[in-house]
């Protein structure tokens, strides 16, 4: 956090995009999608964040308020969001329901779930379609399990949510569809967030190959088999796509490293 002084009060603006709160977040969300300068875009930013008055704003000179803006560059950066800010998300049509977010860093969420968000996170970044905004929200937020304020004692997950079924996707999407544009995009930036900080954790996973000019992810289904011990059933595979996604990831990086250690024993067989 950065500590400013204005006049006789001091203020905590965030220096980082961990540091910042759902709200800031949300109204960054909204920002980056219109068409203000990037001057503009420090100027609104940093009064928001300042959250004073008129009269306390009115301390700062252009000289201030430029210089202040700088701090602001991270926003700018690589977006490395870790923390799920958005915690719920409520419906605006019939009947309303409310949905669910994941825990931070996606550390509860699984491995199938992780994998059909990539897609249309991967989608939305090609086409800016919106139906494949509003699909990723879907996967990742869902309705509460059943009695979780008694079930939660007796169950090891601490992921309050129901559990991902493709089958429901569709309906959640109508429903998620609904939402503010700047609350799904700040959900976006979170798993975008999540997702740089995936290579850093996990080397191995997304070192490139040496048969191919592709990154380790591109290699999952590969990985996902050797996890499985080589079986492709459905009941094999769908343990490994339900377990969670750092202990999948875990389990690959582990493999990946075997795999790299192979080659520099037999070079022979790249």
């Amino acid at each position: 956090m950065h500590s400013i002084r204005i006049s006789k009060f001091e203020v905590l603006i965030p220096s980082t995009w961990n540091e910042l709160t759902a709200g800031q977040l949300v109204y960054i969300s909204r920002l980056f999608n219109s068409k203000c300068t990037v001057i503009e875009f420090k100027v609104v930013v940093l009064h928001k964040f300042l959250s004073v008055n008129k009269r306390l704003w009115h301390y700062l000179s252009a000289v201030d308020i430029y210089n202040l803006g700088h701090s602001l560059s991270f926003l700018f950066e690589e977006v490395n969001l870790t923390r799920s800010l958005i915690k719920t998300t409520r419906s605006k049509r019939f009947p309303f329901p409310r949905y669910y977010g994941p825990a931070d860093g996606l550390s509860t969420s699984t491995f199938g779930e992780f994998t059909k968000a990539q897609v249309r996170y991967e989608q939305y970044c090609q086409t800016k379609n919106p139906d494949s905004l509003n699909e990723l929200v879907a996967i990742l937020y869902r309705r509460k399990r059943l009695f979780w304020f008694i079930n939660r004692h007796f169950t090891e997950s601490p992921d309050p949510r129901v559990r991902f079924w493709d089958r429901t996707l569709l309906a959640r999407t109508r429903h998620i569809a609904s939402i503010p544009d700047e609350t799904k995009y700040a959900i976006f930036l979170f798993f975008s967030g999540v997702m740089g900080s995936l290579p850093a954790t996990f080397p191995n996973v997304y070192k490139p190959k040496p048969s191919s000019k592709t990154t380790g992810q591109n290699s999952w289904s590969t990985l996902i088999i050797s996890l499985a011990d080589g079986k492709t059933d459905d009941e094999s595979l769908n343990r490994i796509m339900n377990s969670n996604l750092y202990n999948v990831f875990l389990g690959m990086e582990q493999k990946s490293i075997e795999y790299f250690e192979f080659l520099k024993k037999h070079p022979a067989n790249d």
